[in-house]
């Protein structure tokens, strides 16, 4: 397990109506919503229970059987999603259509079936569309499909795992000076078969702001100096991803992560733990005999990846939730 500090300390200031309310309201009222008082006050219990319930999943999900944390979890997620939806939309949910998860999955697996290979295709509504689009302004494509070793792929602590497993390379760590100069190592292009002048252009073209690229004195360094108003947020980066035990970014090297549709690490913890949760559930036989014949590859995976959700999920709500206070 990581060896952080306890994520559910960032949310205790909420567990006070007085505070939650005038954390609504100051939401509402940035968004200049008519009697954001009041919506705020019809609000305040309904945001601290999806606070609470979210946090009982996480902390039964610590305890349980490997084999039942991927329900926890994933069920312990939607209620902070829940939560942070309540900061944008004061009347959700408003119909039965945003309750469900949002995403579906092949019904019956193959008898070859392989968990990296899985897709998971994104549906028109649900909880899923409605988080992205209220609390990201983000809005996805009906029937978009995702594979689960492409979202693996982009979670940073998982990158030394995909090293020692099959020797390929995602994700390389940004050396952090300070919120704004991290290093690089010099051939980082190499690894993107790009000239420095072409990844320079390149990677200006990824990100909403404009940064510098400056050759250090190091000879295996290069300074990345960005120039935003504003300081990278670990929750919401692509296409960078924040790494929690470093704490600092991980910069894709390969094209197709680079490529791939604009999703934060929300969207992809919530996209691979429904689909672990879906095979717990409906896929009991696959499920069992993945944790106690140790046949497939994919368990160190799907191990390694419920350890890290169970502490960064919290987390990264924990501090989206402080940085709107």
């Amino acid at each position: 397990m990581m060896t952080q500090h306890d994520p559910w300390a960032l949310f205790d200031m909420f567990f006070s109506s007085q505070k939650s309310q005038q954390f609504l309201s100051k939401q509402y009222h940035q968004l200049n919503m008519d009697d954001s008082n009041g919506k705020s006050f019809d609000n305040t219990y309904g945001f601290i229970y999806y606070i609470e319930h979210g946090k009982k999943y996480y902390k039964l999900a610590d305890q349980a059987p490997v084999e039942l944390k991927p329900v926890l979890l994933f069920y312990g997620m939607t209620q902070l999603m829940k939560a942070c939806i309540l900061c944008s939309d004061p009347g959700y949910p408003d119909s039965s259509a945003v309750l469900a998860h949002g995403l579906s999955t092949r019904k019956r697996k193959k008898r070859s079936y392989e968990f990296l290979y899985d897709e998971v295709k994104v549906q028109r509504t649900g909880l899923f569309n409605h988080f992205c689009e209220k609390v990201f302004h983000m809005k996805h494509i009906e029937g978009e499909k995702f594979t689960m070793a492409s979202l693996l792929q982009t979670v940073p602590e998982l990158s030394s795992l995909f090293k020692q497993m099959n020797g390929e390379v995602h994700l390389v760590k940004m050396h952090k000076e300070n919120e704004s100069i991290f290093h690089l190592p010099k051939h980082i292009n190499n690894h993107l078969h790009m000239s420095l002048e072409r990844f320079s252009e390149y990677m200006n073209s990824l990100f909403p702001s404009k940064f510098s690229f400056v050759l250090s004195g190091s000879d295996d360094e290069m300074q990345l100096v960005f120039e935003a108003k504003e300081p990278l947020r670990p929750f919401d980066c692509f296409p960078l991803s924040y790494h929690l035990q470093d704490k600092t970014y991980y910069l894709p090297v390969n094209r197709d992560l680079l490529q791939s549709p604009t999703l934060n690490e929300f969207m992809v913890h919530y996209v691979i733990l429904y689909n672990l949760s879906m095979l717990s559930r409906y896929d009991t036989e696959w499920w069992s005999e993945l944790f106690h014949t140790y046949s497939s590859e994919e368990l160190p995976y799907i191990q390694q990846f419920l350890n890290i959700t169970a502490q960064k999920i919290p987390y990264l709500f924990g501090v989206m939730l402080q940085m709107r206070n």
